[in-house]
């Protein structure tokens, strides 16, 4: 599916359902939904949910860097599921290398490997509830939950049986990834009040690289 991006329209046109084309067009660059037709705008987040994303994507830059296996991918970049389905926006995305086709100008055409949602007070319902069954139904490999409100990091792994598995910590205690190799984290430096910084990240970065 090819879609074109045009010019932004002024937001009184919108009409109360649009297609996915006008969706693309009108909420560019806004952190919106589509959910049957309806535009779901995303709540302004909190100062932990935007500090705990900046430090999410500046590890995840580091170790696709480090480990060049795929692209990463934050909000408000779509993921289009297909005629139907919901158009979501995931905080973060990972697309494998060999998936890269799948990445347009404007919007992901087809599941993504790992979708990572932040929950914030707002989206407790939607991030354990709704997006858990749609990602697990479009075949999202790896669905990634952090909730700073209770402290809970998952890693929820699609089975052969096309259910999500949450993943047990490994022998140190730590998040490991199907997906991402060598790839591991301490669940406990996501709750750290500041959060990891360059110099620590880079550290964390070599220790995966061992």
């Amino acid at each position: 599916m090819k879609i074109e991006a045009r010019q932004n329209l002024p937001a009184s046109r919108v009409p109360e359902a649009i297609s996915f084309e006008e969706f693309l067009t009108l909420y560019d660059g806004q952190h919106a939904e589509l959910v049957n037709g309806r535009v779901e705008i995303i709540m302004a987040n909190n100062l932990q949910h935007l500090m705990l994303t900046k430090f999410l994507i500046r590890l995840l830059e580091a170790y696709l860097e480090a480990h060049p296996v795929g692209q990463l991918l934050i909000a408000s970049f779509s993921m289009w599921l297909g005629a139907d389905k919901p158009t979501r926006e995931p905080d973060l995305m990972i697309v494998l290398n060999e998936h890269q086709a799948r990445i347009t100008s404007t919007y992901l055409d087809g599941a993504a490997d790992i979708a990572i949602e932040i929950v914030s007070p707002e989206s407790v319902d939607r991030d354990y509830g709704t997006k858990f069954r749609e990602y697990e139904s479009a075949g999202v490999r790896e669905y990634w939950i952090f909730d700073p409100l209770r402290q809970i990091a998952d890693i929820h792994v699609l089975g052969e049986d096309g259910v999500y598995h949450r993943r047990t910590l490994n022998a140190s205690g730590h998040l490991t990834s199907t997906l991402l190799p060598n790839f591991e984290l301490n669940p406990a430096l996501l709750w750290r009040d500041p959060l990891p910084g360059g110099s620590e990240i880079m550290e964390l970065i070599q220790a995966m690289s061992r």
